[in-house]
């Protein structure tokens, strides 16, 4: 067993961290190893004349690139397993080393992402000849402004959005939180037709649009309940997402998914936004969440991995 020794702060900051694990119920041989590697780095910090709670992600990962020097990729994974147990124990409401899993290769970035601008002219320049497209555009613009998610946009019901307040409030699903977000200015116009006189007509002709097969029952109560629905009579809009997204694939072949606009979306935000905002505006549950998609913060990410390739 390799014996690691500290000087002498370090020693001490280390025993408060090992009576945290102790406390998190961690056994005897867990809490000594996390102790040893979140002493390699302290040494480093203290090394490079880095205060603890100014660590932060591009930090880790010149950490990372010291310790690949000599070690291999699953001893810094359990390194920085044993960081991001420390910075958890500091309790600092962004753990730098959250998000950072080694496997033994370079993970790719993912290269299906969009750019938030891009997404911003997909809406600015959605056509809409008639009323199903004018709804469509809708649905679109909540997930490029709100990324909202399609199981969200089935539940918005017409009372959810509030016109004079510029907000929309969106319930809770089985993997998210409730919560009001802001509207911007360019969905209000669109929304008010939509709400005034674009989903009005849509209710006044279901049933009738072009030869699209109508349910066994229309449940008329139901739909008047939904902000969205079928133009056939249908409460679920599956068919409705599915014509909506094949347009917009032709637009910008990037779209592999619906959830590659709220990837975008949350990953733009986490870029002008704190961590905690971020994951009110998404919905979601535990921060953790939202903590991995700093991942697919494409600038920052991008620029780490192309100087250190901590993860070759």
């Amino acid at each position: 067993m390799k014996k690691y020794n500290y000087t002498t702060p370090i020693t001490q900051e280390l025993k408060k961290f090992q009576k945290h694990l102790k406390k998190k119920n961690f056994n005897e041989n867990t809490i000594r190893q996390n102790s040893n590697y979140a002493g390699i780095f302290l040494e480093w910090i203290e090394a490079e004349s880095l205060e603890k709670q100014d660590v932060r992600y591009k930090e880790i990962i010149a950490f990372i690139h010291e310790l690949q020097q000599e070690k291999g990729s699953k001893f810094i994974g359990r390194v920085i397993l044993a960081v991001r147990h420390y910075y958890e124990y500091l309790d600092i409401l962004e753990n730098p080393a959250s998000g950072i899993y080694l496997k033994g290769k370079r993970t790719e970035l993912p290269s299906n992402l969009v750019e938030y601008k891009e997404l911003k002219k997909l809406y600015e320049n959605y056509e809409t000849p008639n009323n199903r497209t004018k709804r469509n555009k809708i649905m679109l613009g909540l997930m490029i402004y709100q990324a909202l998610t399609t199981e969200e946009l089935r539940k918005i019901e017409p009372h959810h959005i509030k016109l004079r307040e510029a907000k929309i409030y969106v319930p809770g699903g089985k993997h998210s939180n409730p919560r009001t977000l802001e509207m911007q200015a360019i969905q209000l116009i669109d929304m008010q037709e939509y709400l005034q006189i674009v989903r009005p007509k849509i209710l006044v002709v279901i049933g009738n649009f072009r030869s699209g097969r109508k349910p066994n029952k229309v449940n008329l109560e139901a739909i008047k309940e939904q902000l969205f629905f079928s133009e056939n009579g249908s409460e679920n809009i599956k068919s409705s997402l599915y014509h909506l997204f094949r347009k917009l694939k032709k637009a910008d072949l990037k779209l592999t998914s619906t959830k590659v606009i709220r990837q975008s979306v949350i990953a733009h935000w986490l870029k002008e936004k704190g961590i905690r905002e971020v994951q009110y505006m998404a919905g979601h549950r535990y921060v953790s969440s939202t903590q991995r998609y700093r991942d697919y913060n494409m600038d920052e990410l991008s620029q780490a991995l192309n100087e250190y390739h901590p993860l070759k």
